[in-house]
């Protein structure tokens, strides 16, 4: 560890607390001795250090490939007198957006860049040079001129080496220009890509519908809706449900101004429709009647990693009406998906008939792994609509084919055992019928480019 950030951007946010900053420093102070390397983070311009500079912090700026070096670098020593121009965060590459084409950055144009950096006698942090993949729950969201923007499950960046670890054309491109600041020849070849198996298809299995997704878990109750995190629950799904109480107009106006993120909603465990934070769907009209049960399984699609996401609380964070009546109270079921409740032990006997595909459901497939070497592969999901994979217990991250760009889940080797078991919770619509099985393969080639809808917002390619 050669530096430790005390902030990341913090002049781009509008608070401007010292006093938050400055505690910030001297708790690290006090833990890691006076050696420590501390250091901030900013945008290349001098307004972002009004608030992000820090006195007993090194202050650092940030900007990708094409961006004004000279400029950027001006700014950090007019507030930085002595030391090195230091990048701390240089961009190779950028984040992905479901439903947005796949960026890419050209690697000529962060070899460009990256050799005026060093012509300087700059230092320089490539963010990232491996970005890899998030895993379960943990991919982020971006607020993007108002509107919410979920990250895929990779992280792929379009960075040096992608999300399995292999190097790319630009680790190649940006290690010939590091070698022309070094004596010597660059130390050895390129890596090559690791080899990778293909396996499947296999057939996926149905076992458990709402209901018994719902009789599986713990309940906590309310009068009014709660957050996730007034229950405790990080991420995941959490299943609201609640019975009419009173004669609702057919069909019924159903309104949920404060969903975080995106709803799927029943009647009497029969799926009737969605609503999306990031569609800014708020409403949906559905048939219901006095005492029959309303559900509403509520996923957290990734909280906002950026200052306009400090209070991105999960759920159903408002009241909910119904033809213009609140309803009243309310149960809460948490999902975490570290683990999906009653799937540990399926009776693999079980077989249920595919006729019912709409809405959640949990599908399984058992295989054994090859005979000989088990290798790094990546899930296929063509068909499928949109849910979690998991293998051997193990959350794989979030599916959604059906918006693009990713198309397939990485999947390390060791995950793999002996015999191994396969589960998909798919959340809206798994691609069986009464007269055709649904399957799904692992590929030995990523697809992380795939097709977008035509409207989707298109923020992301760069040159």
């Amino acid at each position: 560890v050669l530096m430790l950030q005390v902030e990341n951007e913090y002049g781009s946010y509008e608070a401007c607390d010292f006093v938050y900053t400055t505690h910030l420093k001297d708790m690290m102070r006090r833990y890691l001795g006076p050696d420590a390397l501390l250091y901030t983070t900013d945008g290349g311009g001098d307004d972002f250090f009004k608030c992000g500079k820090n006195d007993g912090a090194y202050s650092t700026v940030d900007f990708g490939a094409g961006a004004d070096v000279v400029a950027s670098f001006a700014a950090q020593r007019r507030h930085q007198e002595r030391g090195p121009l230091m990048n701390s965060e240089y961009y190779p590459g950028w984040i992905d957006h479901w439903g947005e084409k796949h960026a890419h950055v050209n690697a000529s144009s962060v070899a460009k860049t990256l050799r005026q950096m060093l012509s300087m006698n700059a230092s320089v942090n490539i963010y990232m040079f491996h970005g890899g993949t998030s895993f379960g729950c943990t991919s982020g969201a971006n607020i993007i001129n108002g509107v919410y923007a979920p990250n895929p499950t990779s992280y792929d960046f379009d960075a040096p080496m992608n999300e399995a670890g292999d190097p790319t054309e630009k680790f190649e491109v940006l290690r010939n220009v590091i070698s022309e600041f070094l004596p010597g020849p660059p130390p050895g070849p390129v890596p090559s890509p690791k080899e990778k198996m293909a396996l499947g298809p296999f057939t996926m299995r149905r076992v458990m519908g709402l209901a018994e997704i719902m009789a599986a878990g713990s309940i906590k109750t309310s009068k009014f809706p709660l957050s996730f995190e007034q229950v405790g629950h990080g991420h995941g799904l959490m299943i609201y449900y609640t019975k009419i109480s009173f004669q609702p107009r057919d069909p019924a106006l159903l309104r949920i101004p404060g969903l975080r993120d995106r709803g799927y909603v029943y009647v009497e465990n029969e799926y009737r429709g969605l609503l999306s934070r990031m569609d800014n769907v708020y409403d949906i009209l559905v048939p219901i009647k006095k005492g029959q049960t309303l559900a509403i399984v509520v996923e957290n699609q990734g909280r906002v990693a950026d200052a306009n996401g400090n209070n991105d609380t999960k759920g159903i964070i408002s009241n909910v009406t119904l033809s213009g009546m609140i309803l009243t109270p309310w149960a809460m079921m948490p999902i975490p998906l570290e683990e999906i409740p009653g799937l540990r032990n399926i009776d693999s006997s079980i077989n249920f008939q595919h006729e019912h595909t709409e809405g959640i459901g949990a599908y399984f497939a058992d295989f054994p792994a090859p005979e000989d070497e088990v290798l790094d592969t990546f899930l296929q999901v063509d068909g499928w609509k949109k849910g979690f994979a998991f293998l051997n217990n193990f959350n794989l991250g979030r599916y959604w084919p059906v918006m693009g760009p990713q198309m397939t889940l990485y999947v390390p080797s060791v995950l793999f055992r002996k015999q191994n078991r396969l589960i998909l919770l798919e959340l809206e619509r798994a691609p069986c019928s009464l007269f055709e099985d649904c399957s799904v393969e692992f590929v030995k080639t990523p697809v992380i480019n795939g097709t977008v809808p035509v409207n989707g917002v298109d923020d992301s390619v760069r040159s």
